[in-house]
């Protein structure tokens, strides 16, 4: 009877050390696990989903958190993917790449979400929260942002892409460029299926947006003939036999001066093959904002001030191209007009013949640049 006994002892160890793991104190069950300690969490319902592009979510399993303190089993990874563990309103993303085994979550309940909470043991969920958090606090931009979507796994950057850059028809080369990367990886994904809806729906946006566009690709680009800071009236049509990016910006808009770091770059690397940029700024004051002064002596004092940002920001940014110019009448520009600008930054590429060989190539520029060059 006791030899019985005893093996029975022995054999139920067995199933309890197999099935049990101890990690920084805490017993973890077999399988694929996700743990969190959120404070304020309560005794709340917490669920993982599986999340797709299209919004057809799906739920794998729903537990009850104790104490703010809940663990998620599941008999094996649920597999490559997008999913989330939400409470109430609030969600945490992760990106699986197949071989996590215990993922653990650290935050409060209040910000539960990726700016905020902690995931540790999964790399891609990680990498996912350092980009969030960075862009947060503007340690990196969104041309910074377009690289490391580009060159990360596909499935992240296929996640970055869609939350950070959205569905806008503008942004269509980025989400291209992703999606290759994706279908070439993981051509039968549930996420690659989705995506590919995202790019028809982009494309159609995309020529939509070109159809109603005032300037349009393959026709002459409109001259423009404006003073430079000096008061010399400097022509685009002068610049003819060079490639020109025409970018229209201001001292006062974050985004232009965001996109600077890039563009001297750029500038540096294609100058001595033929590249040079024509920037005209939307500084000054227009009919709107000259409302506001009482005098004519008042409203050429504001013009003065911003002739005087304008030109700084070209010396504080290094804009070190010759061509700069601007009638100082902000959103009364004769240019902006021509070319249908309605917001900055807003960029034209012209080939050496004088034609628009792209139409607001912001995030792409040097992939166009090149594309001239090789014509």
């Amino acid at each position: 009877m006791k030899k019985t006994i005893l093996i029975l002892i022995v054999f139920f160890g067995i199933i309890v050390t197999n099935n049990t793991s101890c990690t920084s104190g805490k017993i973890k069950s077999s399988g694929f696990n996700i743990t969190g300690n959120v404070d304020g969490l309560r005794n709340r319902p917490v669920i993982l989903d599986r999340v797709s592009f299209s919004n057809q979510n799906e739920t794998l399993k729903e537990v009850k958190a104790e104490n703010g303190q809940f663990n998620i089993n599941l008999p094996d990874n649920p597999g490559v993917g997008y999913y989330r563990i939400r409470s109430g309103r609030n969600s945490v993303y992760l990106i699986l790449d197949g071989s996590e085994n215990n993922i653990n979550i650290e935050g409060k309940y209040t910000k539960f979400n990726n700016n905020y909470a902690t995931v540790t043991g999964s790399t891609l969920s990680e990498k996912f929260n350092s980009v969030l958090h960075d862009l947060k606090d503007r340690k990196i931009d969104i041309y910074k942002t377009k690289n490391i979507a580009k060159e990360s796994d596909p499935v992240l950057g296929s996640v970055l892409v869609v939350n950070i850059f959205g569905s806008r028809p503008e942004f269509l080369d980025i989400h291209e460029a992703v999606y290759k990367n994706l279908e070439n990886k993981y051509p039968d994904l549930y996420l690659t299926k989705d995506y590919k809806s995202i790019i028809d729906n982009l494309k159609k946006a995309f020529a939509r947006q070109q159809a109603r566009a005032k300037i349009k690709v393959g026709m002459p680009a409109p001259d423009i003939a404006m003073p430079n800071p000096e008061g010399e009236i400097l022509k685009l049509s002068d610049l003819k036999g060079k490639i020109v990016l025409i970018d229209f910006w201001a001292s006062w808009c974050g985004p232009c001066i965001r996109s600077f770091p890039d563009l001297t770059k750029t500038y540096q690397k294609y100058k001595d093959k033929g590249f040079t940029v024509f920037s005209v700024s939307l500084d000054g004051v227009d009919s709107r904002s000259a409302k506001r002064y009482k005098s004519k002596e008042d409203l050429a004092k504001a013009k003065e001030r911003s002739k005087a940002k304008w030109i700084n920001a070209i010396k504080k940014h290094n804009l070190s191209w010759s061509n700069h110019v601007s009638d100082l009448d902000k959103w009364d520009c004769k240019a902006a007009a021509e070319y249908g600008v309605t917001s900055i930054p807003r960029t034209f590429l012209i080939d050496r013949e004088g034609n628009i060989a792209a139409v607001n190539p912001r995030f792409n520029l040097e992939e166009a640049i090149v594309k001239v060059l090789n014509k």
